[in-house]
């Protein structure tokens, strides 16, 4: 606990008030010093009687890197505080604001990287009303962000489908609506429903009864991981738009067989917080699609044809752009 600015100011006009009573009597002292010590000495009672203040964050939804999230921190206690909540390397955003306790605030934070990022430690600095004296909290409570890697859309919409699936590019029943995914076909969103939301919806077909199925096998050299996940998180997505099973295998974690939107979502996690190295040579030649990165750049094989991701990939970094070019 110490005073504020403000705080030793009034101190120094206390000082200032002692030596002019002790030149011209005591009564200089009670009209100035005396007021003025009572209210430091309340305040430091006041945040002394606070004590550290409680915090709750909102863990903020899963997003691509550029996307942005609100972020909900509920401070409670008592008096006046001066609020810092930092975000950690890979994320941007953060607040800084003085409220009166208990306060809410809201703030937005902007997804910068791939990976499992940290928001906090907050501080709190808790004041009196007048402003007199504060003590300072860190408050070492943290929640994480998760981001997945960046997914680009193909550049021929279907291309496993062509590649490794049949001829036919019929559809399956009906499922469900769910939030459109980059990488997801414009010819998939449900316009009406959309109108009705704030975010895109996009058709979810069932899964195909004679369900064909696809190995990802993923590796890089070091520094690569990012480009490497980029890589497997584009292949992955555009086998589900193909209507293609998939099971992933990377440097530290694998993903079984599975199809639809959850089995994606469980992909793009793991995506999100693998690192780079190599993966078991029998995995790596059973895989239908190998994908490859290192200082050159990351290469893609489908049998016996090896191509860049640059090649496979549309031109234009937003997805819908690159939809409706294709």
């Amino acid at each position: 606990m110490r005073p504020t600015r403000r705080g030793y100011a009034a101190l120094a006009v206390v000082a200032l008030a002692l030596a002019n009573a002790w030149l011209s009597g005591p009564r200089a002292l009670n009209a100035v010093a005396a007021p003025l010590l009572v209210a430091v000495a309340a305040g430091a009672v006041q945040v002394y009687r606070a004590g550290e203040p409680d915090i709750e964050r909102s863990e903020p939804r899963h997003g691509f890197p550029g996307e942005s999230r609100t972020v909900e921190l509920r401070v409670d206690g008592g008096g006046v505080a001066a609020i810092e909540d930092r975000v950690g390397e890979g994320l941007s955003g953060g607040v800084r604001a003085e409220r009166s306790l208990p306060a809410t605030l809201g703030y937005e934070v902007t997804y910068e990287r791939r990976g499992l990022h940290r928001i906090g430690p907050a501080t709190v600095g808790v004041r009196d009303v007048l402003g007199l004296v504060e003590t300072e909290y860190e408050i070492y409570e943290r929640d994480e962000a998760l981001v997945y890697p960046q997914v680009h859309s193909l550049a021929e919409v279907g291309v496993f489908r062509r590649t490794l699936g049949p001829e036919s590019d019929e559809r399956t029943e009906f499922d469900r609506l769910r939030e459109y995914v980059p990488g997801d076909s414009l010819r998939d969103v449900a316009w009406k429903a959309s109108a009705k939301n704030d975010d895109l919806l996009v058709t979810e077909y069932t899964d195909p009864a004679d369900e064909e199925a696809i190995s990802v096998a993923a590796r890089s050299d070091d520094g690569c991981a990012d480009e490497m996940a980029t890589a497997a998180a584009t292949l992955v997505v555009g086998a589900v738009r193909a209507g293609l099973a998939f099971e992933l295998i990377l440097p530290d974690g694998e993903l079984a067989r599975g199809f639809g939107e959850t089995h994606r979502q469980y992909a793009l996690e793991l995506l999100a917080q693998t690192t780079g190295g190599d993966v078991p040579e029998d995995a790596w030649n059973e895989a239908d699609v190998r994908v490859h990165a290192d200082a050159d750049g990351t290469r893609v094989t489908v049998g016996e044809r090896e191509r860049d991701l640059a090649d496979l990939t549309a031109t234009r970094d937003n997805p819908l752009v690159a939809e409706v070019e294709a």
